[in-house]
């Protein structure tokens, strides 16, 4: 492979990821329109890595090129979210069945300081990082019940995770504090080793996201 090659390689990765970043981050919004000469002027690259970065995105479901019309940054559909969340549903409700009876005082620790961390950006009015840390508290259960297959197939969804949670926030601010509080009750019946309770309490906190998300 030439160097022309490798480098016009590495242009398209870097273009799909920092379009993906700025969709992810917020500064384009969902039912936004924007066109391959905007994005190639504030990436400052040329036309090609940007046009390949968008049918990977394409394909990827999160934008739409639309001829005559632009990009369309798309929106969240209902049937996304509920298979998303029919998804997060079955792993999470595993992983809290089986870490019920073998999670170990030292993960209830490291959990605890997640948890503790994701309080400080409440305090801090910080949302983006306490969607991170709410991220890496779901993360962590999933990586407790030592199955790769399954701890890969949550880490999959784990950028559409992140992305919900924004719009989460977006839609209502106060959802962080209910969030955390939500995500103390969990590991409260984790550390008591209350199989049925920790369950119900997963699967109230993730249907209280799908019921914002869908503006319930």
């Amino acid at each position: 492979m030439s160097t022309r090659q490798l480098k016009n390689g590495f242009l398209k990765d870097q273009a799909y990821l920092e379009i993906k970043d700025e969709i992810m981050n917020g500064n384009l919004t969902p039912g936004d329109f924007i066109s391959e000469n905007v994005l190639s002027e504030k990436l400052n690259m040329s036309r090609t890595p940007i046009r390949s970065a968008l049918q990977r995105l394409e394909h990827d479901g999160i934008v739409r090129i639309l001829p005559k019309q632009g990009i369309y940054i798309c929106e969240i559909s209902v049937k996304q979210i509920n298979d998303v969340y029919e998804m997060r549903t079955s792993l999470e409700t595993f992983a809290i069945k089986k870490l019920a009876h073998t999670i170990e005082k030292f993960q209830i620790e490291e959990l605890k300081e997640i948890l503790k961390q994701q309080y400080e950006q409440i305090e801090l009015k910080d949302p983006n990082l306490f969607i991170e840390y709410d991220t890496i508290f779901h993360l962590k259960l999933m990586e407790f019940i030592d199955n790769k297959e399954m701890y890969n197939a949550f880490s999959s969804i784990e950028e559409k995770l992140t992305f919900y949670g924004k719009e989460i926030i977006k839609k209502n601010f106060e959802r962080l504090k209910n969030s955390y509080e939500e995500h103390e009750r969990i590991l409260s019946e984790l550390e008591k080793g209350n199989e049925e309770a920790s369950i119900k309490e997963m699967e109230n906190h993730l249907q209280n996201g799908r019921r914002v998300l869908l503006g319930n």
